[in-house]
C-alpha cells in the first residue's frame, strides 16, 4: 500500500507574506546601495573641478541625497555634505547668492550635530562657516563675513591647534575682508600670522612664504606705504631667487616690474631701471618667455629709463622694443608708433637722416594696415623736417658765402 503523500494547507496570505517581503528588502537595499554608489561617483567626479557642469553635477548629488533621507532615512550628512559641495561649486564659479543660499541649508541642518562628538561634522562645521564668510565678502557684507571668519578660525584652533595649516587660510580671507575694509595694520597682521604658519611647517624660503610676501608689499602698496611695499616685494623677490625652477621665472620679472614701479614713485630712478635690467640680464636666458610678456617689460624699461634723461639710452630701449614688435608681426600699429618715437630722439639728437628714415618706415607700416590717417600724418611731420632742415641747409651755405666774402 502506497504511502499517501503529506497534505498541508495552504495559507495564501502567509505564503504571500513570505514570498513578498524578501524581495521588498532586498530591492530597498539594492536600490539605496546603489543611489549611494552614485553620490559617490559624483564626489569623486568634481573632486578639484570647476564649471558650470560640475554644478549640474552636484546638483544631481544633492538629488539623490534627499532621496536616501527623506524617503529612506538614511544619515542627515548626506545632504549636509551635498548641500555644502553644491555651494562651493556655485561660489568657484562666483554665483555668489546661489551659493550663500545652499551654505546657510547646510550650516542649519549640520549646527544641530556640531554639540555632538563626530568631529568629522564638527570639520564640515567650519568648512561651511569658511565658504559662507566668502560669500559674504563677495558680497560686501563685510562685518557680517569677519564675524563668522572669526567664528570659524576659533572653532578650527580648537579642533586642530594655533600652528595649524588650515588655520593660514582663514587668516587669509580675514586679511582680505580687512584689506576691503580698509583696515591695512589688521590685514598685514593676518598675512603675518599666515607667515608664521607657512613658515613654521614649508620653511622660510618656500614658495608660499614668497606669495604671502607679495600679497603684504600688496597691502602696504594699498596703504601708500611705498618703503614697506618695496621691502616686501624685494624679500618675495629673494625668496624666488633662492627657490626658482623652469617653471616659474616668470615671476621674477612680474615682481621687477613692480619694484620698478615702486621705486619710481619713491624717485630713487636709478633703482627703478636698475632692477629691470638686473633681473634680465641674470634671468632672462634661464626661460623662453612670450613676445607678449617681453614687450610689456620692454615697455617697463622704456618708461624707467625715461627719468634718467639719458637719450642714449632711452634709443637703446626702444630699438630694442621695435626688435620685439617686429618677430611678433602682431601689432603693427604698435610698431609704427615705436618708429614714430625712434625718429624723434634721432631727431632730437640732430641724427636727421636716421630720423627720416624711422618716420618713412612709420610711414609704411601704417599704410599696410590700411590707417591712412596716421600715415598723412607722418608725411606731415617728414614734409615739415626736411623743409626745416632744407633752410638750415641753405641757411648754413649762405654763412659760408659770406664768410669768404
Amino acid at each position: 500500500m502506497e504511502n499517501p503523500e503529506p497534505q498541508y494547507e495552504e495559507n495564501q496570505e502567509m505564503n504571500n507574506a513570505q514570498e513578498n517581503e524578501p524581495q521588498i528588502d532586498f530591492l530597498e537595499v539594492s536600490v539605496i546601495s546603489e543611489i549611494i554608489q552614485i553620490v559617490e561617483q559624483i564626489d569623486s567626479k568634481c573632486k578639484g573641478q570647476v564649471g558650470e557642469d560640475i554644478v549640474n553635477e552636484r546638483i544631481k548629488q544633492l538629488a539623490y541625497s534627499k532621496i536616501l533621507c527623506n524617503v529612506y532615512g538614511k544619515d542627515i550628512t548626506y545632504l549636509i555634505k551635498a548641500y555644502t559641495s553644491l555651494g562651493i561649486a556655485y561660489l568657484d564659479i562666483e554665483y555668489y547668492e546661489q551659493a550663500q543660499e545652499h551654505l546657510l541649508n547646510a550650516f542649519k541642518l549640520n549646527e544641530n550635530l556640531s554639540n555632538n562628538d563626530n568631529l568629522s561634522m564638527k570639520e564640515y562645521q567650519v568648512k561651511i562657516l569658511i565658504n559662507l564668510s566668502k560669500c559674504y565678502l563677495e558680497n560686501n557684507k563685510l562685518e557680517t563675513a569677519q564675524k563668522i571668519c572669526e567664528r570659524s578660525l576659533l572653532m578650527n584652533k580648537t579642533l586642530f591647534g594655533e600652528d595649524h595649516v588650515s588655520n593660514a587660510d582663514i587668516f587669509y580671507i580675514l586679511a582680505k575682508i580687512n584689506t576691503k575694509l580698509g583696515k591695512y595694520d589688521e590685514a598685514v597682521e593676518n598675512l603675518g600670522q599666515m607667515f608664521k604658519i607657512y613658515e613654521k611647517i614649508y620653511g622660510y624660503d618656500s614658495e608660499k612664504s614668497a606669495k604671502i610676501s607679495m600679497e603684504m608689499g600688496q597691502i602696504y602698496e594699498l596703504a601708500q606705504n611705498i618703503s614697506e611695499a618695496i621691502e616686501y616685494y624685494d624679500n618675495s623677490y629673494k625668496i624666488w631667487e633662492k627657490i626658482i625652477n623652469d617653471n616659474n621665472y616668470e615671476v621674477l620679472f612680474q615682481i621687477a616690474m613692480k619694484l620698478s614701479e615702486l621705486y619710481a614713485t619713491n624717485k630713487d630712478y636709478e633703482k627703478s631701471y636698475e632692477v629691470l635690467s638686473n633681473t634680465e640680464r641674470d634671468f632672462g636666458d634661464k626661460i623662453k618667455r612670450s613676445l607678449k610678456d617681453r614687450g610689456v617689460y620692454q615697455r617697463c624699461r622704456i618708461k624707467a629709463c625715461s627719468y634718467n634723461n639719458d637719450i642714449s639710452l632711452l634709443l637703446k630701449e626702444n630699438l630694442k622694443l621695435e626688435e620685439i614688435l617686429s618677430e611678433s608681426n602682431e601689432n603693427q600699429k604698435t610698431l609704427a608708433k615705436t618708429c614714430v618715437k625712434i625718429g624723434s630722439i634721432y631727431f632730437e639728437n640732430k641724427e636727421i637722416e636716421k630720423g627720416l628714415e624711422y618716420l618713412k618706415k612709420a610711414q609704411d607700416i601704417f599704410m599696410i594696415n590700411g590707417d591712412n590717417k596716421c600715415a598723412n600724418e607722418v608725411q606731415q611731420q617728414i614734409n615739415k623736417i626736411t623743409k626745416s632742415n632744407d633752410f638750415e641747409r641753405e641757411e648754413s651755405v649762405d654763412l659760408k658765402e659770406d664768410k669768404k666774402e
